[in-house]
Formats: C-alpha cells, sequence, structure tokens
C-alpha cells in the first residue's frame, strides 16, 4: 500500500503525459523505465491513436469537430438520468470541508468514488446528445417511451441537435489546422522577427532622443550660440551674436512664412505620385502619366510646382526627378529613350529604385565641378585644389596639416 501511494505521482505523471500526445520513448526517458514495464504499471493500456482512427478522426489529437456536442442538454433531462448523483455530490463537496456522514458529508475521503461521480455526469451528458440523433433511426426502442425521451424539452432539445448536426460545417480554424500544420511556425517565426525589428528600432529611436536631449542640453546651457534675425514688431533687426566659437550655430528667423498660393481654378491637386517599380515606369510617368494621373512633364509645364503643395509628395518628386534628369541628360545627349532606359536598367542591377536613386546622387557628386566646399574644423579647404602641380607620394598630409594648422606630432617612445 506504501508502494503504491509513493508511485502514484510517477504513474499520475506519465499518463498525462501520455493523454497530451507525448511519445513512449520520450515517457520512458522521463522515468527510466523500460517498455514492458512503462507499459504494464504505468500507462492506461488505452491505444488513443487507434481509438481515434477508428472512430473517424484523424490521427493527430484535437483537431476533430462533432457539431452535436454543441449543445448543452438541459439540466432538467440531465437529472432524470441517474439521479443519485445529485444526491452524492453533496456529500463530496461536503466531506471537501471536512463532515463527517452525520454532517452531510463522509467518514473517509474516496477519491474514486468521487471520479466515478464526475465521469457519469460527464457520460449522461453525451448520452443525451447521441440518442437526439439516433432516435429518428431506431425509433422503436424500448426506452424511447420513458422519461427524459419524451416530453416537451426532449423534442425542442433533440430537433435542436439534429438541425444543427445536419447543416453543420467544421470551424474555419480547423481547416486551416488540417490543411496547414505548419501555420503555426510561420506565424511564431513572423512574431519573432516582428519583435527583433521593433527592438531595433527602438534601439535606433533611444539614439535619435539622446542625441536630441543632449542638443537641447548644451542649447539650455549656453554652448551653443544663437543668432535671431529678422524684425520684432516695428523696430529695426535685432542680432544677438555671441563671440565666435567653434561650436554649431542655430539661426532662427523670425520673419513671418509667405502665405501659402491659393488654388487656381481647374488646376489638379496631386496628393502623392503613382508607385513605380522599374525605370520605364518613371519614364512613361513624366512623358505619358499612369494610374490615372496626368504626365508630370504636362504638369510641370503649366503649372509649375503648384500642383504638389503636399510635404509628402515634394520629397517624392525630388527623389524621382533624380532619375528624370539623367534621362533627360542622356536623351539630349543624342541617345533614344530606349537607350536611355536601358542604361539606367542596366545601372540599377536589379535592386529597388531607391537605391537607383543615391547611386546616382553620388555619381552627381563625385562628378561635380571644382571648387566645391566641404565642411570641417579650420579652414574651408575645396575638394579639388584646380590645375597645377600636385603633391607627390607621402606629401598629402603634410600639406594639408599644414593648411589645417600645426601638424600634431606623435611622442617618441624612450
Amino acid at each position: 500500500m506504501a508502494s503504491k501511494k509513493t508511485h502514484l505521482p510517477r504513474r499520475v505523471g506519465a499518463q498525462d503525459a501520455e493523454t497530451h500526445g507525448t511519445s513512449l520513448a520520450q515517457i520512458s526517458q522521463a522515468g527510466r523505465w523500460n517498455q514492458s514495464v512503462l507499459c504494464q504499471a504505468y500507462l492506461t493500456h488505452l491505444p488513443r491513436q487507434f481509438m481515434r482512427i477508428v472512430a473517424g478522426f484523424s490521427a493527430s489529437p484535437g483537431d476533430y469537430f462533432l457539431a452535436r456536442a454543441a449543445n448543452e442538454p438541459p439540466y432538467v433531462l440531465q437529472k432524470q438520468l441517474w439521479p443519485w448523483i445529485e444526491e452524492w455530490e453533496p456529500r463530496f463537496e461536503a466531506r471537501a470541508r471536512r463532515q463527517c456522514w452525520a454532517e452531510g458529508g463522509l467518514d473517509d475521503d474516496d477519491l474514486a468514488a468521487d471520479g466515478f461521480l464526475k465521469l457519469m455526469r460527464r457520460l449522461r451528458i453525451v448520452l443525451l446528445q447521441d440518442l437526439a440523433v439516433l432516435q429518428p433511426r431506431y425509433p422503436s426502442l424500448p426506452f424511447f417511451a420513458y422519461a427524459p425521451f419524451n416530453g416537451s424539452e426532449w423534442d425542442e432539445f433533440a430537433v435542436a441537435v439534429r438541425s444543427d448536426a445536419a447543416g453543420a460545417t467544421e470551424p474555419l480554424s480547423l481547416l486551416v489546422q488540417r490543411a496547414l500544420p505548419e501555420l503555426s511556425g510561420v506565424l511564431e517565426s513572423t512574431r519573432e522577427a516582428l519583435l527583433q525589428n521593433n527592438q531595433r528600432l527602438a534601439i535606433r529611436l533611444e539614439a535619435r532622443l539622446e542625441g536630441i536631449q543632449g542638443g537641447l542640453d548644451s542649447l539650455l546651457q549656453g554652448k551653443v550660440p544663437i543668432t535671431f534675425t529678422g524684425h520684432f514688431g516695428a523696430g529695426p533687426a535685432v542680432s544677438l551674436a555671441p563671440a565666435p566659437s567653434a561650436a554649431p550655430t542655430l539661426n532662427f528667423n523670425t520673419a513671418p512664412a509667405p502665405a501659402p498660393e491659393p488654388p487656381v481654378p481647374g488646376m489638379p491637386v496631386v496628393a502623392a505620385l503613382a508607385k513605380v517599380f522599374t525605370v520605364r515606369d518613371v519614364w512613361k510617368e513624366w512623358e505619358e502619366g499612369i494610374a490615372g494621373q496626368p504626365a508630370v512633364r504636362v504638369l510641370e509645364e503649366t503649372w509649375g510646382s503648384r500642383w504638389r503643395p503636399g510635404n509628402g509628395i515634394r520629397v517624392q518628386f525630388c527623389r524621382r526627378k533624380v532619375i528624370w534628369d539623367e534621362l533627360l541628360a542622356r536623351t539630349a545627349s543624342g541617345k533614344s529613350e530606349e537607350e536611355a532606359v536601358a542604361e539606367l536598367e542596366l545601372l540599377r542591377a536589379g535592386q529597388s529604385l531607391n537605391r537607383l536613386i543615391d547611386e546616382l546622387k553620388q555619381r552627381r557628386r563625385r562628378g561635380q565641378g571644382q571648387g566645391r566646399i566641404r565642411v570641417q574644423v579650420g579652414t574651408p579647404v575645396p575638394d579639388d585644389p584646380g590645375p597645377g602641380p600636385r603633391p607627390t607620394r607621402g606629401q598629402g598630409h603634410r600639406g594639408r596639416w599644414a593648411r589645417l594648422g600645426r601638424r600634431r606630432t606623435a611622442p617618441r617612445r624612450q
């Protein structure tokens, strides 16, 4: 008796794992049992997968649907089957409060009897649901002439069960589970990717906020010079300029912003450019127009920039104008439209149009003329010094440091 009590958790754990679909090999490995001892002493001896297949369901647990099980029998019908269940259940509840037989409870604990009552309560619900479906097939069975299988409550319940069973369809969630068993894995991986992306965005946002906070702290502490230009009221212009410093300068123009131009009657107003994916689409948008919008060339020639008043479309126009300018420059040099489009498509190399725009901008910067100033600490130095003798090898750094100031010398080793 003592051995059974001490081994009861091991047996219950093994049966619970079997109920949830754990393989025999995993259960044996967890309890350090061999297969024969496990099946004889710990498991329930019920071939669950075989029972599911024979009953008409799939081999995997949890993906079946019974339409008649959705209708709960009325309690009036339930208590007419095995009414002694209602007589004994209060005694087990009183026993849980440690009450004896004279007080309405039990003198001893009886887990088996308590489980038997719960099983019988469940089985009478299943019996009522099944007999509601089987009664039209076997109306001559003798027990249909007795309660609870006659009366208005039974007729209403039986009609509801049969109607649901006749026209029931399986839930979409169950169909998806059967058709796409890997859907849960895909959703889980997508969820993890979204969480990682959100974490990266949060880190970037936090870094930018720290930069903004640092700039505001420098501004409030007086480390950043501020220059105000404009007119305050009717007086003259006021300029508050502190001593020169190497720190960056913030300029605030207090002059009122020009009022937006009123819309002209008949002028089209476009909120956003159409989505394009190839250079040919971009050129067609300029010459002919796409997605129901007129040609951009016609809009520019007729209305200027007034047809695109929003900030969003201004940004789109400025970026897409890089491709338009490049195509117009190539066609102006004597190439046909097809050749110009083909060259840019070759330069794009299957990447996005945004990457192509960035590439064209970089090429334009590298190919611009002389005298472009580069901002750096010290005296501004042009990118290209112009014609003349260029420094020989080994003299480039010396000349740069000579322009910026005294050359720093690393301390010699002792």
